[in-house]
């Protein structure tokens, strides 16, 4: 790139290499955001960092304000090389096992969350019933953890990437991502008890049908583990119940070794007071969470009365799956939609 060009959206490369490195690191914090992005700048942007791990660490360590979402970015992108991707990670990951423990020692209520969504934060307050600012840190833990697991499952590296997915979900345990990919390693594992506990935690912070389905299908396949065959078919016929569109791949076959269990030829109806009855003296029971529904409830309401009717029907589409009756919701919804059109 020769001296005084520019470079696509007004980036001045003058030849100076800590000045233009100076102008597309702020360039990037200035434009770019998770899901916008562009891939040259960022594949430029990382000949600029340090050639190896201990000095793209020691670059981060100097300037983390604009080196540690710069980073995030370039671990992102997938048009950088991975072993390029892994070296950044790796050196943003050890300034990040070390900036957890200094916010740790200082914390004053713990454990502390890096919750990033509206939901998330609603859900900590109604569950926790206390101010989610007390306990909320703004640096970008469960983002980091969980984009370097990405980058070790690509490498084929899947304990150390099940390590830090267990991080990401431990930075924000509400977030499905981390909770997902632990769940495929959980089952791959045959780790029937954890499975089945984090599979019913999944169940319980989660308000859309699909997440809703995923949930039920990993907690019956931790039942069919332990040997508990008709709570198992329970769940997978509320899976299917919730499932919207086409069935997970090794869907049919999981159900089907179920059924075999069972010594069933086919599939069989359930009705609701057949699961109720399956279910009575059970603590995991097959159905969404109430509290969920509880929690997004008035999100809806708050985004419908200041305008938001982008985010009143993302929310409330969710909601009447599951709580039909609720007149005002269902009204809300409808005229959401008309002010949109």
């Amino acid at each position: 790139m020769g001296t005084n060009s520019k470079f696509n959206l007004g980036i001045n490369l003058t030849g100076d290499n800590d000045l233009d490195r100076h102008n597309i690191f702020n360039y990037i914090i200035e434009n770019f955001t998770k899901d916008k992005t562009e891939a040259e700048i960022l594949v430029l942007a990382a000949t600029f960092l340090g050639k190896d791990t201990k000095t793209i660490f020691n670059e981060i360590r100097v300037n983390p304000e604009v080196l540690v979402p710069v980073c995030l970015y370039l671990m992102s992108e997938e048009k950088i090389a991975l072993s390029r991707r892994n070296e950044i990670g790796n050196a943003l990951l050890k300034y990040t096992d070390a900036h957890a423990r200094k916010i740790d020692d200082k914390a004053t209520r713990k454990p502390l969350y890096n919750f990033t969504l509206e939901y998330e934060k609603a859900l900590y307050t109604k569950m926790a019933n206390s101010n989610v600012e007390d306990i909320l840190v703004t640096f970008p833990f469960y983002r980091i953890y969980y984009t370097q697991g990405l980058i070790y499952e690509a490498m084929a590296d899947y304990t150390k990437a099940f390590v830090m997915y267990s991080k990401a979900h431990q930075w924000n345990p509400f977030n499905p991502k981390p909770i997902l990919k632990i769940l495929e390693g959980l089952k791959y594992d045959g780790r029937a008890q954890d499975l089945l506990r984090l599979s019913m935690w999944y169940l319980q912070i989660t308000y859309s049908a699909p997440n809703i389905s995923a949930a039920l299908r990993y907690a019956g396949y931790a039942l069919y583990l332990d040997g508990k065959f008709a709570e198992a078919y329970a769940f997978y016929y509320q899976a299917i119940v919730y499932q919207d569109g086409e069935t997970p791949a090794r869907f049919n076959e999981e159900i089907t070794s179920v059924l075999t269990a069972l010594k069933k030829d086919a599939p069989y109806e359930l009705s609701r007071a057949q699961i109720k009855k399956l279910f009575a003296y059970s603590k995991f029971k097959p159905y969404p969470s109430e509290i969920a529904f509880d929690t997004i409830r008035p999100l809806i309401i708050n985004h419908y009365t200041k305008g938001n009717y982008v985010d009143a029907i993302r929310y409330a589409t969710q909601y009447v799956i599951f709580r039909p009756n609720d007149d005002k919701i269902m009204r809300i919804l409808k005229a959401s939609k008309l002010n949109l059109d």
